[in-house]
């Protein structure tokens, strides 16, 4: 089974040579994936809608929340109102997959500017958030699935 999970995730991430395509299972059906946002962070990461065209996640982090390691295979929008007002603070750090275990390779602090925030982001490697400020944020993402999931 770790076996497996490896290879999934090498197949989301690409291999030591190089980026390898995600497969059509992870693209169109995501939580398939162990290491998908919904499947392997639940608490935070919740359906909201899903389709063969989209898939909607409302994501919540409350205060001290710290997400287990997980990838976003797909390209998507995320929205919500950052938290700067209440002096949100989030740690993003980064990983490699190694020998069958995650490596940290970067960790990166954000203290978001207040407001209300729409972005694109290209499909997202390994890594998890850390809710290091004092107020709950809640953002909604919508992952972009490929025209070959509606076929």
């Amino acid at each position: 089974m770790r076996m497996l999970a490896a290879m999934a995730l090498m197949m989301v991430m690409g291999g030591a040579s190089g980026q390898v395509a995600p497969s059509r299972e992870t693209l169109c059906n995501p939580e398939s994936n162990p290491y998908d946002a919904v499947a392997a962070a639940p608490y935070s990461h919740r359906v909201q809608f899903e389709d063969e065209h989209v898939r909607v996640l409302e994501i919540v982090l409350p205060p001290g929340a710290i997400e287990p390691v997980h990838i976003h295979a797909l390209p998507s929008v995320i929205m919500g109102e950052t938290g700067g007002k209440g002096g949100a603070k989030f740690i993003y750090t980064e990983y490699r997959f190694s020998n069958g275990k995650f490596i940290e390779t970067s960790r990166n602090e954000v203290n978001p500017t207040p407001g209300y925030r729409a972005v694109w982001t290209a499909p997202e490697g390994p890594h998890s958030i850390t809710n290091a400020g004092p107020v709950e944020v809640r953002f909604t993402r919508v992952e972009i699935k490929p025209e070959a999931c509606a076929k």
